[in-house]
């Protein structure tokens, strides 16, 4: 699994790509991060959780340190 986060505007666009899937969300906060690992578990019954622990994960354009950060913490709670 490949995961993007990017910014336009104020906006955060979240990119999944698993299995030739892709996926996009537009979320106002890092913290809407969960919302849309949620809403692909329900979308794809093939993606498990467990495809998270290996997922490369991408950062494009200004993001900013604290949206990295929020991302990265629930990247890594979603490990466990």
């Amino acid at each position: 699994m490949k995961i993007t986060v990017s910014q336009q505007g104020e906006k955060l666009i979240v990119e999944f790509r698993h299995k030739g899937n892709v996926d996009n969300y537009s979320i106002d906060k890092a913290e809407k991060f969960l919302v849309c690992v949620d809403k692909l578990l329900k979308k794809h019954h093939t993606v498990k959780i467990s495809d998270f622990r290996d997922a490369k994960l991408e950062f494009e354009g200004r993001i900013g340190m604290l949206t990295e950060r929020v991302v990265r913490a629930i990247m890594l709670g979603l490990s466990f």
